[in-house]
């Protein structure tokens, strides 16, 4: 018998799959634009119960939300400001190639990757087309 639980198996999306895919913001995200054209995002951090009750045992956490703050610089910010609930992740990487000329393929690697980080941190969600 094995201590550890197996995790559920989740399906791959193919290459096509995923570009299609249409990112979202998480409305509870609140974005202050920084005068670096840098773009600060805080957004609401998920809390584990057991962790919750363990700090509010010690005096650590009061039980008002916890907010963590990201922020994002020139690219990145881009890349955020096109994330409109209506843009697919191709759309996005091809804004991205004509802003910053680099190859379709590195726009599509580097946009993905960003968007798979802030979506694991709950910032967006991806829906289907």
């Amino acid at each position: 018998m094995s201590l550890s639980k197996k995790r559920p198996v989740r399906p791959v999306l193919s290459r096509e799959e995923a570009l299609s895919m249409i990112p979202v913001r998480n409305a509870e995200v609140e974005e202050t634009v920084l005068p670096n054209a840098a773009v600060q995002l805080a957004y609401p951090l998920a809390v584990k119960p057991w962790f919750g009750r363990l700090a509010e045992s010690v005096g650590l956490w009061d039980k008002r939300p916890m907010t963590k703050r990201l922020e994002l610089d020139e690219m990145g910010a881009f890349v955020w400001q096109q994330i409109d609930g209506r843009r697919s992740v191709r759309q996005i990487a091809s804004a991205f190639v004509e802003q910053y000329q680099v190859q379709v393929r590195e726009a599509e690697l580097s946009v993905t990757a960003f968007i798979k980080t802030i979506g694991q941190r709950g910032i967006i969600g991806l829906v289907g087309d």
